[in-house]
């Protein structure tokens, strides 16, 4: 199969995950039409992947036959088959756990295979999971200027967040383009975007938005990424989990899978009380989009703004370009 058949979302998403994980996580293969679950009929119109993520990130390994449409992430794929060692899993448990999980992150017209990657590592993987209201310090990046959150007295009490309070304007000079409170399972999730050009400004922007505003800085986790493209070519990109495990990487990697330059991203998440799962990091993703939507960064379907975006009120050039 050429590489002219292959969608370009998904090609992106193919150097994408072997730059992240390994060179073979993600192999194009030929149409596999031996393989049960195919219909040799229709095996022409999809783009068969094998998903082998390395054992340091899902051990035990799996190994996965992928069936992509070919007007994929319009479409969802779908698991063929899948394998593993260890566990006392069998090939159809293995198997029904991948499509579980695909099932749980797939968002229509979004790329799906880091978020499911992911998704599949927390369940699978030997070290037990974190909880998703602790703060790791080991997942932190040095050179992002965050906070240690504490609790809202809200959530000491055992009481539940509300979107309104969740929401609410901070006290800040900084034109943030702020998306309405996503509320799942008691846990209240808000975006926000604005465009910087320097590292510092992030950095910056970050620090003022936590000390600012009460809500904000006792929000559980406030998620950033930022991705930036330097007048002298070079790329400045950084992101921070703030205690969410994996969530500013999945931020960096949709800016970088997006195309979108100049941006910085934060989503605040106040846990509610009942764990999500891998779900949680589909619903942050969305609101990171959302977010970016409402900054004029992308359109409605996750098109990048080539002519303008927003700073401040006031409208910039901005070219579209890949990361080097």
């Amino acid at each position: 199969m050429s590489e002219a058949e292959v969608p370009q979302d998904l090609l992106d998403e193919i150097t994408s995950l072997n730059s992240i994980y390994s060179l073979d996580t993600l192999t194009l293969q030929q149409p596999l039409t031996g393989t049960a679950g195919v219909d040799a009929g229709n095996a022409g119109d999809a783009i068969f992947c094998i998903l082998s993520p390395p054992a340091s990130a899902i051990n035990p390994p799996v190994s996965l036959t992928i069936r992509f449409p070919k007007d994929y992430p319009a479409s969802r794929p779908v698991v063929v088959s899948g394998t593993t060692f260890g566990k006392g899993l069998s090939k159809d448990e293995v198997t029904q756990l991948a499509r579980d999980v695909l099932q749980n992150v797939w968002l229509d017209d979004s790329v799906v295979l880091f978020d499911f990657v992911e998704g599949l590592k927390e369940l699978l993987h030997r070290d037990p999971p974190t909880p998703e209201h602790a703060v790791d310090p080991t997942e932190r990046d040095s050179n992002v200027v965050t906070a240690t959150l504490p609790l809202s007295p809200a959530q000491e009490r055992g009481t539940e967040i509300t979107p309104a309070s969740a929401s609410q304007n901070v006290v800040s000079s900084i034109q943030w383009n702020v998306t309405p409170a996503t509320t799942v399972q008691k846990s209240v999730f808000v975006g926000r975007s604005v465009r910087v050009t320097s590292a510092e400004t992030a950095r910056m922007h970050i620090s003022d938005l936590i000390s600012s505003d009460r809500k904000i800085a006792r929000a559980t986790h406030n998620i950033t990424a930022y991705r930036i493209r330097g007048s002298d070519g070079i790329v400045y990109q950084d992101n921070d989990d703030d205690g969410e495990t994996a969530a500013g990487s999945r931020l960096g990697h949709l800016l970088e899978l997006i195309d979108v330059w100049d941006v910085l991203v934060v989503v605040s998440r106040w846990y509610g009380g009942i764990k999500l799962g891998p779900d949680r990091f589909r619903i942050i993703n969305q609101v990171a989009r959302e977010a970016l939507v409402l900054g004029n960064f992308i359109d409605e379907h996750g098109n990048t703004k080539s002519e303008e975006t927003t700073d401040g009120g006031k409208n910039s050039k901005k070219k579209k370009g890949r990361h080097h």
